[in-house]
């Protein structure tokens, strides 16, 4: 699942804190399941459901290959949120 969030919303923050073991990190946000039982962010501008079809392991990171079952725009308005750091040494 690849929820696409929308800019000027908050929908980010939870994510972006540190993640303590066993932390639902969707608690704090309101969510409904997709047909293949991932969750749907529904403040979310678009949704696509995916399928992996191979991965890659990237140092601390996951490098994921997939293809795109289905997907549904929620907002049909809206500019996507980009995060960008300017150094990769911390999060």
């Amino acid at each position: 699942m690849l929820n696409i969030l929308k800019e000027g919303r908050n929908l980010r923050r939870p994510f972006l804190k540190p993640q303590l073991p066993n932390e639902n990190r969707f608690a704090e946000v309101d969510t409904t399941e997709a047909a293949n039982g991932c969750l749907i962010l529904t403040e979310a501008l678009s949704y696509l459901e995916c399928t992996v079809q191979s991965w890659i392991e990237c140092g601390d990171h996951c490098l994921l290959y997939a293809t795109v079952d289905r997907g549904k725009v929620l907002e049909p308005s809206g500019v996507t949120a980009v995060s960008q750091r300017k150094s990769g040494s911390y999060y």
